[in-house]
């Protein structure tokens, strides 16, 4: 009876896993902080992207796709603080209408797009070389497509690329980059690819900026990688997904995998309750994001008080500034501290029985 609950699908390489299972589709928007050497996901804006159903509304044909509600949420946050904003993606949203919805929004006092894409393209993809119009010579409007070329067997002319020192997930490397304006058919318009030959693999981006600086571009992209670790701090260290939100006027789900087509919505009289059903886990889950993201900002602000305060023990020291974690600990104990001094009212002793019960 939980809203938003529908059947998710993920390709795994384990057979514990299933490839088909029930759970909340999320999708978040986080700001890059840090430094390269130091980065945190800081944990903007989260919201369920499926399941509107639950709430009456009917998946009409105008409505956005999931790689279209994440652009819109970035879009959102660029209007709001009136500054362009680089959106990083991996391979799922490298699709026509992602870079179409980013260069739909304007900033006036820019005077150009409020959101550009840096995205992961996929191994299949083609591009076309641009058409040069002396080579026509026919009746009607001439091409604006030339050679076909598929992407990843650039990779084959190694004397198009040049060796660069670039930061790939965390460690400096020596690796072969050059950067292509070509074609795209679902934009109907040029885009720039960088391709990068790492230890990694190799890896091709599409960015809508044709200026992009194309370091720049598989540095940040390497970046990406920061918001799995967001999740799991959010999920395991601060417990923001364990809400179980419901409500006795929503249909009973089927524990076993359905089709999203086959979503039940409440009765008209029951849309207000199931929505507020609603709202109540997404806020439930923006708070949890709210504390991580000041556990980040305490690490960054203040790392050398952390590790001073800090009691625990790690094996190694991975990096300078202090994990979510280590910092949640000690401003756990400060805090714990702070109620044991705190004058005897009849709240704080209720406090101190359950603090001291949990410890000894």
């Amino acid at each position: 009876r939980m809203p938003g609950v529908v059947t998710l699908h993920q390709n795994s390489e384990t057979q514990s896993k299933p490839s088909y299972f029930k759970g909340q589709c999320w999708g978040a928007l986080t700001l890059g902080i840090g430094t390269f050497l130091n980065p945190f996901a800081l944990p903007l804006k989260l919201e369920m992207h499926q399941g509107f159903t639950h709430l009456g509304e009917d998946a009409a044909e105008d409505a956005l796709s999931l790689t279209q509600q994440m652009v819109m949420m970035a879009i959102q946050f660029a209007l709001c603080v009136n500054r362009p904003t680089l959106l990083v993606l991996d391979a799922y949203f490298s699709v026509g209408p992602v870079f179409l919805m980013a260069n739909s929004v304007w900033l006036i006092s820019l005077k150009g797009p409020a959101v550009e894409i840096i995205v992961r393209a996929k191994k299949n993809y083609v591009a076309y070389l641009q058409a040069d119009p002396s080579d026509y010579k026919g009746i009607g409007r001439p091409s604006k497509y030339g050679e076909e070329i598929h992407l990843m067997e650039i990779f084959d002319h190694l004397h198009l690329f040049e060796t660069v020192s670039a930061r790939i997930y965390g460690k400096v490397e020596e690796i072969y980059l050059t950067q292509m304006n070509l074609m795209w058919k679902p934009t109907k318009g040029l885009i720039s690819f960088v391709f990068a030959l790492t230890s990694h693999g190799p890896i091709v981006l599409m960015c809508s900026n044709l200026n992009q600086d194309p370091l720049a571009a598989i540095e940040l992209y390497c970046l990406r990688v920061r918001i799995e670790v967001m999740f799991e701090m959010l999920k395991h260290l601060i417990r923001g997904f364990y809400c179980h939100f419901w409500s006795k006027k929503m249909p009973r789900h089927s524990r076993k995998p359905r089709k999203n087509s086959e979503l039940m919505s409440p009765n008209d009289n029951d849309i207000q309750t199931v929505q507020s059903c609603w709202n109540a886990t997404e806020r439930f889950v923006n708070l949890g994001g709210i504390a991580l993201g000041l556990l980040q900002l305490i690490s960054l602000q203040f790392s050398k008080n952390i590790w001073n305060s800090f009691v625990g023990y790690l094996r190694t020291f991975s990096r300078d500034i202090p994990s979510e974690r280590t910092t949640k600990s000690v401003i756990s104990n400060l805090l714990i501290t702070d109620f044991l001094k705190v004058a005897p009212t009849a709240t704080m002793r209720t406090i101190r029985k359950i603090i001291l019960k949990g410890q000894f």
